[in-house]
């Protein structure tokens, strides 16, 4: 019978196997509400959020943290966004998350900031190892309350770090990288 640490190991193993897609594995063409939240849910699901629903991307719209359908057609990029948010909102607000994506939408091209987010979150899942995700300073022998315990005060420092990063990163303008 499997111990609670290769159990875990089995889980962590999948989990770093999760391909997000890219901005050129999504339609090339418009598509509606139902397919655009079809589309997102089929994506994420590995990662067992909870499910994007219609009322959320109207949310998304009316807080302007993305913009409109065009005749209530979506593009790539309201595909890109939806998928970001969902997952930077499981640890940041919307207004952050807008401005965040300000901030990308002015230094880069959606398709660009989305490719490099995507890059840069499959880079770190796969990264992982047991040892990285739950770390064990103080024993080799794996327990859950050690491993609770440290990755919620891991996910806080990081989510930490990445506010601050956020709130005073430079702001691009044609270009040039201007501090404030």
């Amino acid at each position: 019978m499997p111990t609670q640490t290769e159990d875990f190991q089995k889980w962590l193993t999948k989990f770093q196997a999760i391909q997000l897609p890219y901005w050129s594995d999504f339609p090339d063409f418009d598509i509606y509400m139902e397919q655009l939240v079809s589309l997102v849910n089929q994506y994420l699901a590995p990662l067992a959020l909870d499910p994007v629903t219609p009322a959320m991307i109207n949310n998304y719209v009316k807080h302007k943290v993305m913009f409109k359908p065009v005749k209530k057609r979506y593009q790539r990029q309201h595909l890109a966004a939806v998928i970001t948010l969902t997952l930077l909102k499981t640890v940041f607000p919307l207004d952050m998350i807008r401005g965040g994506f300000a901030g990308e939408l002015n230094a880069l091209s959606a398709q660009a900031a989305y490719d490099r987010f995507i890059h840069n979150f499959t880079t770190q899942l796969q990264a992982l190892n047991l040892t990285q995700a739950v770390p064990l300073p103080f024993t080799n022998e794996f327990t859950w309350e050690v491993a609770v315990q440290q990755t919620a005060a891991t996910t806080i420092i990081y989510q930490l770090i990445s506010e601050r990063l956020m709130l005073h990163a430079p702001h691009t303008k044609k270009g040039v990288i201007v501090h404030d």
